[in-house]
C-alpha cells in the first residue's frame, strides 16, 4: 500500500512538472521573437552644454523606445568627448527580444556605435548601449594680437580641443618663411623679421581629428629701423652656432638638421637662418617637436589634453607601442 502511494506521488509530480514545462513552452511559442532592431539617433549635444538631449526613434511597429538616458556625470561637454547613452526598448505584448549583437542593431541618423545590450523582464525589455561620435568644438580663433608694438610675438585665444596651430608671417602682403606649427597659443616671429615693413600673421587650428579650421588674420605691426636694429641685436646674441644657450644660425642654401656638440642636441635650421620653436613641425613626412629655444624634443610630450611620444630620432610615433609599453594611435595620441 505504501509503495502504491509513493508511486502515485511520483506520477503526480512528474505530471505537474510536465504541465509546467508545456505551459512555458506554449507561452514562448505564442510570442514572436524580435531578432533585429532599427534605431534612428538625433543628438543635439554640443561642446559647452551641460546636458543636451538625444532623441531615438524606430520605424518598426512591434516595439517602442521608452527611455533614453545620457551619461555625462553632470559635467560640461568638451571637445573630444564621446557621449554615451542607454536606449530602453519595450516589446509589444505578443513579442520578445532575442539576444542582440552589433550586427543585429541597425543605426542611422547621427553617427553612433553599438557597445552592448542586455535583456530584462523575460526578454520584453531590451537596453542598448551606444556611444555617439566625438564632439568637435568650433574651429574659430579669437583675439589675435601682437604682444606689443615692440615685441613681434603673435598671440591668440586658446581653442578647446586644439591639437596644434599653424601660423604664417606676412610682410607687405607677402609670406615670410615657412608655415610653422605650434601647440601653444603664441609664436615668436622675432627671428623672421629681417626687413622694415608692415607685418601681420595668420593662424588656424587643427583639432584632434586633424581637421583644419579657416585662417584668421591679425592686425598689422610696423617694424621701423629702430625696432629692426633692436631685433637684430636680440637675434644676434642668441643665434651663434655652437652656443651653450640656444641653437645657432648661419645662412645656408637649404633647410637642414644641425647637431650641437656642446649641448648634445639637435635643432633644425631654415635656409634663412631662422629655426622653429614652441611646437611641432612636419619634416620629410614626419612630425617633430621643438622647445621654446628650438631644441628637438624626445620622449613623452603633452599637447593640450593629449600625450604624444617622440623617439630618440625625434620623430613622433604612430600606430605602435612605445618603448615603455603604451599604445599610440594613427594620430600619435596615447590610447588610454
Amino acid at each position: 500500500m505504501k509503495l502504491w502511494k509513493k508511486g502515485l506521488s511520483l506520477m503526480l509530480g512528474a505530471a505537474l512538472i510536465a504541465a509546467a514545462f508545456t505551459g512555458t513552452t506554449f507561452a514562448a511559442s505564442s510570442r514572436t521573437k524580435i531578432t533585429r532592431v532599427n534605431l534612428v539617433v538625433d543628438s543635439d549635444i554640443a561642446v559647452g552644454d551641460d546636458n543636451g538631449s538625444v532623441d531615438v526613434t524606430t520605424p518598426d511597429s512591434h516595439y517602442k523606445v521608452s527611455d533614453v538616458e545620457i551619461d555625462n556625470d553632470d559635467a560640461e561637454w568638451t571637445s573630444g568627448d564621446k557621449p554615451k547613452i542607454e536606449v530602453t526598448l519595450e516589446a509589444d505584448s505578443d513579442y520578445y527580444f532575442d539576444a542582440m549583437s552589433k550586427s543585429k542593431v541597425s543605426l542611422s541618423g547621427d553617427k553612433a556605435t553599438y557597445t552592448g545590450s542586455r535583456r530584462e523582464d523575460s526578454s520584453t525589455t531590451l537596453i542598448i548601449k551606444l556611444t555617439l561620435k566625438e564632439l568637435e568644438g568650433p574651429l574659430e580663433i579669437d583675439d589675435l594680437s601682437w604682444e606689443d608694438e615692440e615685441t613681434p610675438t603673435a598671440k591668440w585665444e586658446e581653442v578647446d580641443g586644439a591639437k596644434s596651430y599653424q601660423v604664417r608671417l606676412y610682410r607687405d602682403s607677402k609670406s615670410v618663411g615657412e608655415t610653422a606649427t605650434t601647440t601653444n597659443n603664441y609664436y615668436d616671429f622675432a627671428s623672421r623679421i629681417t626687413k622694415e615693413g608692415e607685418y601681420y600673421f595668420k593662424v588656424r587650428v587643427i583639432n584632434n581629428n586633424s581637421k583644419k579650421g579657416e585662417w584668421y588674420e591679425s592686425d598689422y605691426i610696423y617694424v621701423d629701423d629702430a625696432l629692426l636694429d633692436s631685433l637684430k641685436k636680440t637675434n644676434g646674441s642668441s643665434n651663434n652656432n655652437g652656443s651653450s644657450v640656444t641653437p645657432g644660425s648661419n645662412t645656408t642654401s637649404q633647410d637642414q638638421w644641425i647637431w650641437d656638440s656642446n649641448q648634445k642636441k639637435w635643432w633644425y635650421r631654415y635656409a634663412n637662418g631662422s629655426y622653429p620653436t614652441n611646437g611641432w613641425l612636419q619634416i620629410g613626412g614626419k612630425w617633430y617637436c621643438f622647445d621654446s629655444v628650438g631644441w628637438m624634443r624626445t620622449g613623452w610630450i603633452q599637447a593640450g589634453n593629449n600625450w604624444y611620444y617622440c623617439g630618440t630620432d625625434g620623430a613622433m610615433l604612430t600606430n605602435t607601442t612605445t618603448p615603455d609599453g603604451y599604445r599610440v594611435d594613427a594620430n600619435g595620441i596615447w590610447v588610454h
